[in-house]
């Protein structure tokens, strides 16, 4: 077992506070430097629509990212309208139903830990 390995095992197992606030000390949060941070491969981030990426619209609110989505098919060519209307259709009938309920105000982004239980 490597180093890191054997930290980050210790620091699960551990019910001691001390223990993690000592292991913690070896631990910092950074951006993946391949994605930065945006938590998908190159591939996906490479794929883009109007200049943006599939991360870029997630930090839409619901509101905004149903206009936007619903703008799209104005921008593509026949072709990539034929290719994209059924996935486009869905995204904006999911997105319809979450404005319908009154979760707008959402992101796509948004840590599922900041969310309310009820």
């Amino acid at each position: 077992e490597g180093v890191i390995p054997n930290l980050e095992r210790r620091y699960r197992e551990t019910d001691s506070q001390w223990v993690r606030d000592e292991i913690a000390k070896f631990q910092a949060a950074a951006p993946c430097p391949a994605c930065g941070g945006k938590r998908l491969k190159p591939e996906a981030l490479a794929v883009k629509i109007n200049s943006l990426d599939i991360s870029d619209t997630s930090v839409f609110s619901i509101k905004q990212a149903h206009e936007w989505f619903a703008s799209v098919h104005k921008t593509l060519t026949k072709q990539q309208n034929e290719i994209a209307g059924r996935i486009l259709k869905e995204i904006n009938d999911r997105l319809d139903f979450l404005n319908d309920v009154g979760l707008e105000y959402l992101t796509l982004s948004r840590a599922s830990g900041t969310l309310s239980g009820g």
